[in-house]
């Protein structure tokens, strides 16, 4: 992709989030206060109502909810990514990869405001280290896997539109899988083996370690995951290629 290009995506994401933050009275307030509201909800049913957890319960989900939300939200809005652009690419040409970079951007920059906000919240909470020089490496291990995920799934809903009904099914399953609100260290036997699948799984869990119990991330599951997310990021690139002149067309 040319610089060019990539220009646009930076005008595009940044215009998007104007447009988002000007719809509502608070504006950017607004991308403080959803997670906030969001952790708070969440804490509310499992820490309070349910009694769940101990002593680090509390920051112990809320890692798990941050990190999870930024690839959940992403991977959503990827399913229509293409299709929601048929009115630009009846304008001008664009490679359709611009359509899932823009959303990836996005969402990625609203994490990074969200991670600022739990890492305030473990600092007062008491809980920091050296280990957090690791997060940058987080960073980079899941922003691959987001794009990887991303791309493919961006390149394949035009193409099969059903595949937007079993994605949003698929991303609750994951959601309830992945560890946000249980340890899969303690599963054994087939079950644990077939968790260790799911590349979220190993994503919470490297946080997890940098951000609360002050430990550098297991490199070897970290490295299968930025394996998975490069092939991944190949497929759904080449597909992207591949359709190109498709989608305006099916959108």
């Amino acid at each position: 992709m040319t610089p060019h290009y990539l220009q646009l995506i930076l005008y595009k994401a940044r215009a998007d989030l104007k447009v988002e933050a000007a719809r509502g009275y608070m504006g950017m307030l607004w991308w403080v206060l959803e997670p906030v509201l969001y952790m708070g909800a969440f804490y509310i049913i499992f820490s309070v109502a349910l009694q769940r957890g101990g002593e680090h319960f509390v920051p112990w989900l809320l890692i798990g909810l941050v990190a999870w939300k930024w690839f959940d939200t992403t991977v959503r809005m990827s399913l229509n990514a293409i299709t929601a652009g048929k009115g630009l690419m009846s304008q001008v040409y664009l490679p359709k990869v611009f359509f899932p970079a823009v959303v990836i951007l996005k969402n990625t920059v609203k994490f990074l405001v969200t991670l600022g906000l739990l890492l305030l919240f473990l600092l007062f909470y008491g809980v920091g280290s050296w280990s957090w020089l690791a997060i940058p490496l987080l960073l980079v291990a899941q922003l691959l896997l987001v794009c990887g995920v991303t791309f493919s799934v961006a390149a394949l809903t035009p193409l099969y539109p059903d595949l937007k009904l079993l994605m949003n099914n698929v991303l609750m399953l994951m959601f309830f899988l992945s560890g946000v609100f249980f340890d899969t260290s303690n599963l054994q036997g087939w079950l644990g083996m077939l968790l260790d699948l799911n590349p979220m799984v190993h994503i919470i869990h490297a946080w997890r370690d940098v951000l609360l119990f002050g430990q550098w991330p297991d490199m070897f599951h970290l490295i299968v995951v930025l394996l998975f997310s490069v092939a991944m990021c190949w497929l759904g690139l080449f597909l992207l290629h591949r359709y190109d002149r498709l989608y305006p067309r099916l959108a």
